[in-house]
């Protein structure tokens, strides 16, 4: 069975590859339409043949050697590499192509043919608007995964929808997830390397989130709130597996941080459900938003967390909802009264002992 990294880089060399397949076949229609060529089957393979090169080398590029993390170069040095590094995959790939149709038709891949083939391909305007055309679509295939990272799959279909620009009800599940002693640590590593060590734990919480379906709606300074459509979550609890995942990733990279930092992050949630008008507010800079009891009640509860040092407070309402909950032995801690709020609500602890969680491949 395949690891959840390894699935996500999987989806990651999914997305180029289709990606390109779309692109190129844009490319068809914009270029060829209507012309001979267009109903080639060797035209057509030709383009399929490039689009998987060019996909496997892009995913290759941007998963595997910047690790599928930003590109902590200078604007000006990364934007050279990448751009040397996709023009020499077009050019190759390009070339590739035409040896393998050369083999196809000939039997042989490079031969005086196969390399008088290519250069007369190459002195075709065609293929060179071609070239042109990849090195942009390049660009703008990074450019949409860049976004689709930043604001999840559901925001960003949504937001070029335009579903939330009226206000729209929905029944969600909300976890917010503050980082324990926070000013404490950010006086002791003082502002340059607490704001690194805030970068590296929101990069491990994110992967967590992102791995258990769950989208970041907020970072505020040391806490982070994490969002779940509450239909997600009826056969899985997975802001608890989300939780649980947080404790085991950060158990396994405690040398380096402590290596790193001396510190070792730890954390607090709490998790409560209900339904919340969704909508996008702003003009320019704008952003999607959550109104509602259940934002301020999660809100309420992990205050309560802090006050009583426990380690994951989740209410009686959400809990119900959830199943396969038995092995976090709930604890009932009896009516909660919120500030705030004139209604008070029943809440439980979870136990996350490391020897009672769950052993993740």
């Amino acid at each position: 069975m395949l690891s959840r990294i390894t699935k996500r880089k999987f989806k990651a060399m999914c997305f180029y590859m289709s990606s390109w397949l779309l692109g190129c076949f844009a490319f068809i229609l914009l270029y060829y339409f209507g012309t001979p060529n267009v109903f080639s089957f060797s035209f057509y393979l030709y383009i399929i043949q490039f689009s998987i090169f060019t996909g496997l080398s892009q995913g290759i590029y941007d998963i595997l050697i910047l690790q599928d993390d930003k590109d902590h170069r200078s604007v000006i040095p990364s934007l050279l590499i990448r751009s040397l590094y996709l023009s020499l995959t077009i050019v190759i790939n390009i070339s590739l192509c035409v040896f393998i149709e050369h083999l196809y038709s000939t039997g042989s891949l490079i031969s005086e043919n196969s390399l008088t083939a290519l250069c007369q391909h190459w002195s075709e305007n065609s293929t060179r608007a071609f070239a042109i055309y990849s090195f942009l679509l390049g660009y703008l295939i990074t450019f949409i995964r860049s976004v689709h990272k930043k604001f999840g799959t559901r925001v960003l279909i949504n937001t070029v929808l335009g579903k939330y620009q009226e206000p729209t009800e929905e029944e969600r599940v909300f976890m917010f997830v503050d980082l324990r002693q926070s000013t404490a640590l950010a006086e002791e590593l003082g502002n340059f390397k607490y704001s690194s060590f805030l970068r590296d734990y929101y990069h491990y919480l994110s992967n967590c989130c992102e791995e258990n379906h769950g989208e970041i709606y907020q970072i505020v300074g040391d806490g982070v709130v994490l969002s779940w459509a509450m239909k997600k979550c009826l056969k899985k609890p997975r802001p608890i597996y989300c939780f649980e995942d947080l404790k085991l990733c950060f158990q396994r990279l405690a040398p380096v941080f402590q290596k790193k930092y001396g510190k070792i992050p730890s954390f607090r949630a709490a998790a409560h459900c209900g339904k919340v008008i969704v909508s996008e507010v702003g003009n320019f800079g704008s952003a999607m938003a959550y109104h509602g009891d259940a934002v301020n009640t999660t809100a309420r509860l992990q205050t309560l967390c802090s006050q009583n040092n426990y380690e994951f407070l989740i209410s009686e309402e959400l809990l119900l909802k959830l199943k396969k909950m038995e092995k976090y032995h709930p604890e009932n801690k009896g009516i909660m009264e919120l500030k705030g709020k004139k209604r008070n609500i029943f809440a439980y602890t979870l136990d996350f002992s490391l020897d009672n969680l769950k052993n993740i491949s």
